[in-house]
């Protein structure tokens, strides 16, 4: 993905939230992809300095605090100077030896997922933090995958030494959303809509313990495993009214009919960003 108007902006956001770029590993070396209308807008935004003299990824780290700044990569190909396949383990050598670790878009290429996560994760120093941008909606094809806020959001727990300190879903070069953790507002967080999200996950590691020693598990299922009552569907009011439809079953149909555009519209609108439990409108 690289490095556009959006991550610039969120790792911007990340430098006013105080977190240390000193010594930053990107996940790829990132490609710089700028506007000058970009220049202007976080210029203005971040009352920013000098800041159209920034013309590559590393020159923007430097510009965030880097005093060192790395690469890493399956091979050279894009001059990234330590070669893994993150499909595999990281050495110890690489172990909690970052402030700041950037996936800007390079997990969701790699098949062993959960031992490429777990490589990010490991990365990180206790203090640090671990950023990751990727594909949320409409990036079908992308990559191998496309991942939901539940994943992150479970993953980076306290149970991993993780903490979520914010995750945003961006309407590309468009409008931000604070995304809910399912969990605590006891439903999923789900998405219908017709452009391309990224989701922007920033994450500190505030303790060092090993890795998911117990597999994340979804949220609502986990609530009705241990009989705490079933999390509310997305789909509630849906589901009402599909239930009182079959209550009067000879005018089901004729009902279904009429009221079937009604009962999308329901479930369009509590997948969507006007549903304000789960996101919330942010500017930076």
């Amino acid at each position: 993905m690289g490095i556009d108007l959006d991550v610039a902006k969120f790792l911007l956001s990340a430098r006013e939230r105080k977190v240390s770029f000193q010594k930053t590993l990107m996940l790829g070396n990132q490609k710089f992809q700028f506007f000058k209308s970009d220049y202007e807008s976080l210029t203005s935004s971040f009352k920013l300095k000098d800041f159209e003299e920034v013309k590559d990824s590393a020159e923007f780290f430097r510009f965030l605090g880097a005093r060192e700044i790395s690469a890493m990569d399956i091979s050279d190909y894009e001059g990234a100077a330590i070669l893994h396949d993150l499909n595999k383990p990281v050495g110890n050598e690489l172990k909690e030896k970052f402030t700041l670790v950037l996936d800007g878009g390079t997990l969701e290429h790699v098949f062993n997922f959960p031992t490429a996560l777990a490589n990010a994760m490991e990365m990180v120093e206790v203090g640090g933090h671990l950023v990751i941008i990727t594909g949320g909606n409409n990036f079908l094809g992308h990559g191998f995958y496309q991942f939901s806020p539940e994943l992150f959001y479970r993953a980076l727990s306290d149970e991993n030494g993780f903490q979520v300190e914010r995750m945003i879903a961006s309407e590309i070069r468009g409008k931000w959303y604070e995304v809910a953790d399912p969990k605590k507002i006891k439903g999923r967080v789900e998405l219908i809509n017709d452009k391309q999200i990224y989701l922007m996950v920033l994450a500190q590691k505030i303790e060092g313990k090993p890795l998911f020693k117990n597999a994340p598990q979804q949220s609502d299922y986990v609530e009705m495993w241990q009989g705490d009552g079933a999390m509310q569907s997305t789909d509630s009011a849906a589901n009402k009214l599909k239930v009182w439809l079959k209550k009067i079953e000879p005018l089901s149909q004729i009902l279904i009919n009429i009221k079937q555009k009604q009962i999308d519209s329901l479930v369009r609108k509590e997948k969507s960003f006007a549903n304000g439990k789960a996101f919330k409108l942010v500017d930076k």
